[in-house]
């Protein structure tokens, strides 16, 4: 193909397939991106959108759109554990730090809820403003093939057609076809399958005193969570159901409208059922990122349970790792390791944060123990259900079997809505653990503390700094890996996120005035001869520094002295750091720079 204009093929225009078209356009690339749907999502689907995310979507022009249209998330930023809406209040946290302050010095943005059916029709709009961006809604890719040269998509549509790239990204979400097809395992467990209920209704009087993100329903008659999307009118009640003894289509919407009318605890005039949909709630991840020309992101490459809200965010992030590593290679700036690096680094933090959200699914059971309910029980249903014994009986059988173990075991749960002794003791209890479930809400460390240890960084001796909780503190560092940590600087009169000077198709070099011209003779050798042009910036006071830095955050956070250097990627995760200036630091640097793209003296 020709090298003078490198294309990418993304298959799955969701958050993540969006963002790595627009990220690419950024840096120059084009890209084709191809989806089924003819429209953006129509179901809220994921809603939380961590820092880290938002942090991406500020660099692709959506963050600020995002915090003008979103609800405020400061008031609403509450969990609640209800028997239902009107019945009694079991228990509430906040997902919200103490120290608020502290949380917003941390960056430019914060967290948003705002739901994927608010999303993806502004992300939709956004492409289309990109001439770098073929956009071709309503086409389904049916078939890929790569050569050593290219990859080809026949796509399904109006018409068929065969488009073909540099690079296919496959971002088709947990059922992938295209991950079946590059024969890649899909390695995990399913956690629990659940019914989405999606409804509006107006419920500003059971809510409005106590605006939260969820409500956990505890009663025989609902048990699940509901989802506030869109305060006071916009829901989803997910509730269990067990198949195939209990299928989808057992959910009708007149079935559907007692399960909200239980969640709620009282009859809506009001309400109006808008979607219907079944849902496998699973922690699954692909034993491999990439087939030769063909990488799989977001939920392609992995399945999170919500619980935790970083299922979404995941994806998102994988997006900003490939973007410019796929933008480097595509112009023969690179060689092979530096796109086998998104997989060592993005598989790993994928892990983590499969563990991290399944552990928070487990210990739910913490407070459902509190009536003698234990999620195992539903285990122990799933493990009856696929048992000789219990499959060699008549189905009809089968199916009323498995509704009377549920209501059976649901029925625990009235416990906590008597009112006598052992109901006023059991909502004791279950407030006394409600603390137990900080990790689940509080992640801060998972948002904006993860490092890359191992692919295209240059890692150092000794222990990678981490705080006394990682899950839920975050330290900033320039540890080789790290994100860089935000800090305000000013530039030209105007104050600007250190973040808004990173390169988005290069490498930038943070210094300090000491060594100004040190290093900036260092970065002009580089040019000359090495494998990248380099962003030399003076970060500092005085008349030698490029940006200012009015708080002398720079001091605290370089990890370096006076004369050392921190080397920023694309996506502002730090790839090498001389705390010293070396004897030779041009050569220093352009050793660094080559181990990292993997680029030799002669080439690739």
């Amino acid at each position: 193909m020709d090298k003078s204009t490198p294309r990418v093929v993304v298959i799955g225009a969701g958050p993540t397939g969006l963002t790595l078209a627009l990220l690419l356009a950024r840096a120059g690339i084009s890209s084709t991106l191809v989806e089924k749907n003819a429209r953006p999502q129509a179901h809220p689907a994921a809603c939380i959108l961590n820092t880290r995310t938002m942090e991406v979507f500020r660099e692709i022009g959506v963050a600020d759109l995002i915090m003008r249209q979103g609800q405020n998330v400061f008031e609403r930023a509450y969990i609640s554990w209800v028997t239902s809406l009107a019945g009694r209040e079991l228990g509430r946290c906040s997902a919200m730090p103490e120290d608020l302050p502290s949380l917003l010095a941390l960056s430019p943005v914060h967290a948003m809820q705002f739901p994927q059916n608010r999303l993806e029709p502004l992300l939709w709009q956004k492409v289309r403003e990109y001439e770098l961006i073929r956009f071709l809604p309503g086409r389904e890719c049916v078939s890929v093939e790569q050569d050593g040269e290219a990859v080809h998509a026949l796509l399904k549509g109006p018409e068929v057609e065969r488009v073909s790239g540099d690079y296919l990204v496959a971002c088709d979400g947990s059922s992938s076809p295209l991950r079946r097809a590059m024969d890649v395992k899909w390695e995990g467990r399913l956690l629990q399958d659940m019914i989405g209920v999606y409804f509006t209704a107006d419920l500003t009087d059971l809510v409005a005193h106590r605006k939260g993100i969820l409500y956990w329903i505890i009663n025989p008659a609902a048990f699940g969570v509901l989802i506030a999307h869109w305060i006071p009118h916009e829901w989803v009640l997910f509730t269990p159901y067990f198949p195939p003894q209990q299928a989808p289509e057992d959910f009708t919407e007149k079935r559907c409208q007692a399960l909200v009318a239980a969640a709620v605890g009282r009859q809506l005039a009001d309400l109006r059922i808008k979607l219907i949909r079944p849902w496998a709630v699973s922690a699954k991840l692909a034993s491999a990122y990439r087939r030769g020309r063909i990488f799989l992101a977001g939920d392609a490459a992995h399945s999170l349970p919500p619980t935790g809200g970083l299922g979404l965010n995941t994806g998102v992030q994988d997006a900003h790792n490939l973007a410019w590593k796929l933008a480097l290679a595509g112009r023969g700036l690179s060689g092979p390791k530096l796109l086998d690096s998104y997989e060592r680094e993005r598989r790993p933090i994928a892990q983590t944060n499969i563990r991290h959200s399944a552990q928070n699914f487990d210990e739910m059971s913490d407070l459902l123990e509190v009536c003698g309910l234990n999620l195992n029980d539903l285990r122990r249903l799933q493990a009856l259900q696929r048992s000789i014994t219990f499959r060699v009986l008549p189905f009809a059988w089968q199916a009323a079997l498995i509704d009377r173990l549920v209501s059976k075991a649901l029925k625990k749960t009235a416990l906590l809505a008597a009112d006598d002794k052992r109901g006023k003791q059991a909502r004791s209890e279950f407030i006394r653990r409600i603390p137990g479930q900080t990790r689940h809400y509080h992640f801060l460390g998972l948002d904006l503390g993860f490092i890359y240890q191992d692919g295209a960084v240059i890692a150092e001796a000794g222990r990678v700094p981490q705080p006394i909780d990682p899950i839920i503190d975050y330290q900033p560092t320039t540890w080789p890996g790290a994100r860089l940590p935000h800090f305000w600087i000013r530039r030209d009169g105007v104050m600007l996120s250190i973040h808004d000077v990173i390169a988005d198709d290069s490498m930038t070099l943070l210094v300090k005035p000491e060594a100004r011209r040190a290093w900036l003779d260092a970065v002009q050798s580089v040019d000359s001869h090495g494998p990248l042009a380099v962003r030399c910036l003076v970060i500092g006071s005085g008349p030698d520094a490029d940006c200012e830095d009015p708080q002398r955050a720079w001091t605290n956070f370089s990890g370096t002295d006076d004369s050392g250097a921190v080397l920023v990627r694309p996506d502002r995760h730090v790839a090498w750091r001389s705390r010293t200036l070396p004897r030779n630091p041009g050569e220093e640097l352009d050793v660094a720079l080559r181990q990292i793209l993997d680029m030799h003296p002669s080439g690739v």
